[in-house]
């Protein structure tokens, strides 16, 4: 019997411009790169966090602060980003780590 799928839970599309990216530089991704993707492909920024973000909770990404310490993020941490509407420069501010696959 064929197993299905279930469909991904973030933007597949975004998911894997991200790695693209990641491969092409052999780098983490910054907030700087992410707003610099965002402007030149007509993306919200808040679109690629959310992405981000649950690629993190289901560990096919990570987050580490600009401290170099992995920050574990959860669905409440994307529910307050969530709650927000469209995000501020302060709210990226938070986010001005690194981003990588794991």
């Amino acid at each position: 019997m064929q197993q299905l799928m279930s469909a991904p839970l973030w933007d597949e599309g975004l998911s894997l411009f991200l790695l693209g990216e990641y491969e092409k530089r052999q780098a983490p991704l910054s907030m700087d790169d992410l707003r610099a993707f965002a402007n030149e492909n007509a993306v919200r920024i808040g679109d690629i966090l959310e992405t981000l973000f649950l690629m993190s909770i289901y560990g096919e990404w990570k987050y580490t602060d600009t401290d170099g310490v992995e920050q574990e993020l959860d669905e409440d941490a994307l529910n307050e980003l969530y709650a927000k509407g469209r995000l501020t420069d302060n709210d990226l501010a938070v986010f001005s780590g690194i981003w990588q696959p794991v």
